[in-house]
């Protein structure tokens, strides 16, 4: 069945229960950005298959939001539709309000799953809309009626995060958050959020493809807690485990009619941008009040811990080992005309897959070559993939889970002779990422304030990159984890030392080639003097750059002397882990320049 179809049967069912308007987002019940497939409802009814978007329908129109990273991908996959495409970031394209404003009447209904939509959500919604009456339907969950095929929830098993990488027990975890609720005023609170509820609990699974997450909620009370979680996700020593940590055991669907059976004095902190609407309602109804803030877990969880540390540097160094391993079999490889982009992922993730501690990809790799390389999230499959010729440049992003951590890299590699244009980009692409690397920062600057290091390298030669310079990582959990980002969008979350993230800026021309180079860095303590602390960066990933794709007329003395002491580093913790043959090709790859 075509987008076009499954949308005229969404348009026929929102006639029949008076919805004027139906919005489908990217979410499950938890606000994750990577979903099982069963809540894939914006993908089945789109056919747009981007992290990110938002597709709204009217009975008439259909239109899809969706940000600069996915751009170049979504005009591809919806060019045989009648859905709209809205280039979130570009001037002139409307929000959903101000788009469902100028399409609707006043008085008119929207639809959408209270169980997919956060209470943030709707509550920005809404207040973009004050003045106007309108009607939410959050009950009638359209596409549940239409997806015939649909998958059904995952169920996979709950293993323990082992504590000799997990560090802090959950009891102790627990007992934070629970000082920082009754800080707030509050006598329970509850979590929807995977990575929150994981980090806590000290247990991973494998509910979502290459997260460690199981699907549950998490109540935390004066005294316990309790996990809302299918029973057959659960063993009998994981169960014992949760009891030793003071953590009861319920159904998943029992979470409703707790809700609705909260005492009269309950007061309940919840976040409202991870919390869905439909739960939301039952507290706002049956508790005595409902607070809002962000989950301390999130916050917590963000600044890694000494033993998070030290595992994920040792984390590093055997998925460099992985990666140079892959890089010189890929210059041996190229010659030979045979080499696809599909293959390059099988390749580099069975390297990964040699260590013992290694559980799954970090995300779907992407490995684009030539104007593939210009769609940022690009994925190669059979049918689209292109053979790598020796000649231009090809991107490789790519990680790994492991017990001991979670990886997140981007290499851009000339496979053979490189244009002026590619060593230009790919030159200003180091610049930017080094400069990031090296900057010095006061206490309280946030990812907004540091974004502009690395950005104003492209600025100076009237260039930009349509997505951020960098976003927080977890630990054995999100490849893409919060509170902190790096990026023009306005942040109030301050950079402090234990926090990672990635540095990642890129050119990207459309229909010709791309580039990006990344990097994983964590805050440490530089200084204190009279002016105050300062922060500075230190860097996680062990891998070189291509020195032959570098215009060298183009970096400065500290430039060179920063990337020869990176190339120092990389070549002294990587050797040992190699083969003499693998280890001569690292030593030329980090020679000085």
């Amino acid at each position: 069945m075509t987008p076009d179809k499954k949308i005229t049967l969404i348009q026929e069912q929102m006639a029949q229960y008076g919805i004027d308007a139906y919005i489908v987002p990217t979410s499950d019940s938890h606000a994750s950005e990577y979903l099982p497939e069963f809540y894939k409802t914006r993908e089945w009814a789109s056919g747009f298959t981007g992290s990110a978007g938002t597709l709204v329908i009217t009975r008439s129109k259909s239109a899809l939001w969706t940000d600069g990273r996915y751009h170049i991908q979504a005009e591809g996959e919806l060019k045989d539709t009648n859905i709209h495409l809205m280039k979130t970031g570009q001037p002139s394209v409307p929000t959903i309000a101000s788009w469902l404003i100028s399409e609707l009447n006043d008085g008119f209904t929207i639809g959408f799953n209270g169980f997919q939509m956060m209470t943030g959500e709707v509550e920005n919604l809404s207040s973009q809309m004050k003045e106007l009456t309108v009607t939410w339907d959050f009950t009638s969950n359209l596409i549940d009626k239409l997806w015939l095929d649909r998958p059904q929830k995952p169920c996979e098993k709950v293993y323990q995060h082992s504590p000799a990488y997990a560090g802090d027990s959950a009891i102790t975890k627990i007992d934070r958050v629970r000082k920082t609720m009754l800080e707030a005023g509050a006598n329970g609170h509850l979590i929807c959020k995977l990575d929150d509820i994981a980090w806590l609990l000290n247990l991973r699974g494998d509910d979502i493809t290459h997260n460690p997450y199981f699907l549950s909620y998490l109540y935390v009370s004066e005294e316990d807690a309790t996990l809302y979680i299918a029973p057959l996700k659960l063993n009998a020593d994981i169960i014992e485990l949760l009891r030793n940590n003071r953590v009861n055991v319920k159904h998943y669907k029992d979470i409703i009619k707790d809700l609705d059976l909260l005492r009269s004095d309950s007061i309940v902190m919840i976040d409202k941008a991870t919390t869905p609407y439909h739960l939301f309602t039952r507290m706002d109804a049956n508790a005595k009040k409902v607070i809002h803030r962000r989950n301390p877990s999130t916050d917590f969880k963000a600044i890694k811990s000494d033993v998070e540390l030290d595992h994920l540097k040792q984390c590093y160094i055997d998925d460099g080992a992985a990666v140079v391993n892959f890089l010189y079999w890929l210059e041996k490889t190229v010659p030979n005309g045979t080499l696809s982009e599909v293959d390059i992922d099988e390749k580099i993730t069975a390297l990964r897959a040699e260590h013992p501690l290694y559980q799954s990809r970090s995300f779907s790799t992407i490995a684009a070559y030539k104007d593939h390389a210009a769609i940022m999230h690009y994925r190669a499959t059979p049918e689209n993939s292109y053979i790598i010729e020796p000649k231009g440049l090809l991107l490789v992003d790519s990680g790994g889970q492991y017990h001991h951590g979670t990886t997140d890299i981007t290499r851009t590699v000339g496979v053979g002779p490189l244009t002026e244009q590619e060593k230009m980009d790919y030159t200003l692409t180091l610049k930017s990422m080094m400069a990031l690397s090296r900057t010095r920062f006061l206490e309280g600057a946030t990812g907004t304030h540091l974004d502009q290091a690395a950005r104003q390298v492209m600025w100076a030669h009237d260039m930009d990159y349509k997505s951020g310079t960098g976003h927080g990582i977890g630990y054995f959990l999100g490849v893409h984890e919060g509170p902190h980002r790096v990026a023009m969008h306005l942040s109030d979350v301050a950079l402090v030392p234990g926090m990672v993230l990635s540095n990642e800026p890129g050119v990207y021309r459309t229909g010709v080639s791309g580039v990006r180079l990344e990097n994983i860095i964590y805050v440490v303590p530089h200084l204190e003097n009279a002016f105050g602390r300062f922060f500075k960066f230190e860097t996680l990933t062990m891998c070189p750059f291509d020195l032959n794709a570098i215009e060298l007329s183009m970096l400065t003395s500290e430039e060179k002397n920063q990337l020869n002491d990176y190339h120092k580093t990389v070549r002294a913790q990587l050797t040992p882990l190699l083969s003499s043959d693998v280890a001569s090709w690292l030593a030329h790859a980090t020679r000085e320049v």
